[in-house]
């Protein structure tokens, strides 16, 4: 009895062995994706040009299996980041697009299929993740200044720093206004700027701001020449046309005159089951997100809208019953929706958003290299 209790215990400790953890910290950060991701994890993967404009994310949300110089991430999220030449040159990656088109996937054969879908690399080349406490964006400090000294400080936020290590070849950028660190790989990288919605522009030295933007968006598509643009009206409450955010079901919506030219899109999430029902509209660059109804992907009477993105306001003719309108400035959108109904970084000092109150939807305003608004989303909270 006692052997067999031994190799109980004994198969125990190899099966615990076996569920390695990854420490981020130690990372060469041009590893295989399929050798990061836990796909028991709830992963998802896509485009999320509010965190980051520019490459493919795949997000782990609550990754157990990860830690940062021994400091356990349980409960923060983790996107590895990408490289996608897709997204080099699709209409959604147009600075100051708004766009959310995340999608989850169980193994390795899914992840194989969508990278391919969007001619990604196999491997990583950074890693962004959250800090949400101050305990451990101090520890996360400490662990950096330890190992690289002091960092250089981001003229762009109020606590920001980053490190340029020339020796690992990387980018570090600690954004503790945003809750974010960001390391990546700078094999591929500009020498000379980086920018995100977290950090503002870096300068490392020589940086053309406008020649980096436009190598970064070379090939996006020209909004001007769009024709038979769609007539869009956003009330007070932030719902669009004849479509109520929270109410309106998908069945309204293809009943309505706003469903013109749209493909349904389904979602599904890491353990196969119907996550959300997405209508897109890629000529005009908008979509609209459902609620997966209870009875499955055809439920188009209880598949609710719970929201929409915007992504270029030059490719559709849209107007808003609170006064905003397109091409505002920053100052004067604040000024309609008024400073204490904003989130954050009122200045754009930092960013190319605004995130607008409400206990519902998430709500952002986002403006473009000139800081004029250009596009939006509104998204229920999960």
């Amino acid at each position: 009895m006692k052997y067999l209790s031994y190799l109980f215990f004994l198969f125990l400790m190899l099966a615990c062995n076996g569920q390695e953890k990854v420490d981020l910290f130690k990372l060469n950060l041009d590893e295989p994706i399929e050798k990061i991701v836990d796909f028991n994890d709830k992963n998802m993967i896509g485009v999320e040009t509010v965190e980051y404009a520019y490459g493919l994310l795949i997000e782990m949300d609550n990754p157990g299996k990860y830690t940062f110089d021994g400091i356990d991430l349980k409960g923060q999220k983790v996107f590895l980041q990408i490289n996608s030449e897709r997204l080099k040159t699709d209409s959604i990656t147009k600075f100051g697009g708004g766009h959310f088109d995340m999608k989850g996937f169980k193994d390795k054969t899914e992840l194989a299929e969508i990278l391919k879908e969007y001619k990604a690399d196999p491997t990583i080349y950074g890693f962004r993740m959250e800090m949400q406490t101050p305990t451990l964006k101090k520890e996360i400090l400490k662990k950096l200044e330890s190992q690289y000294g002091k960092g250089t400080k981001n003229p762009n936020t109020d606590n920001g720093l980053y490190w340029n290590v020339r020796k690992q070849n990387k980018y570090i950028f600690y954004a503790p206004d945003y809750d974010r660190l960001i390391i990546l790989n700078k094999s591929n990288l500009s020498k000379n700027c980086y920018w995100d919605s977290m950090n503002g522009l870096i300068d490392f030295g020589g940086c053309d701001h406008e020649a980096y933007i436009k190598e970064l968006t070379k090939n996006r598509t020209d909004s001007k020449d769009i024709k038979n643009k769609p007539v869009l009206k956003i009330d007070k409450n932030w719902n669009i046309n004849d479509l109520r955010l929270g109410t309106s079901t998908e069945a309204d919506f293809v009943k309505s005159f706003t469903s013109k030219n749209f493909e349904r899109v389904i979602t599904l999430n890491p353990k196969g089951g119907l996550q959300e029902v997405m209508h897109e509209n890629k000529y005009n660059n908008f979509y609209f997100y459902f609620t997966a109804g209870k009875n499955g992907e055809n439920d188009q009477k209880n598949n609710i809208l719970k929201g929409y993105s915007i992504n270029d306001f030059e490719a559709v003719e849209i107007s808003f019953e609170n006064q905003l309108k397109k091409g505002m400035k920053g100052e004067d959108v604040v000024k309609v929706i008024g400073k204490n109904d904003i989130i954050g970084d009122t200045g754009l000092k930092y960013s190319n958003y605004l995130e607008i109150k409400n206990p519902t939807y998430k709500i952002n305003l986002i403006f473009d290299d000139n800081k004029l608004f250009s596009s939006m989303y509104v998204l229920k909270k999960e």
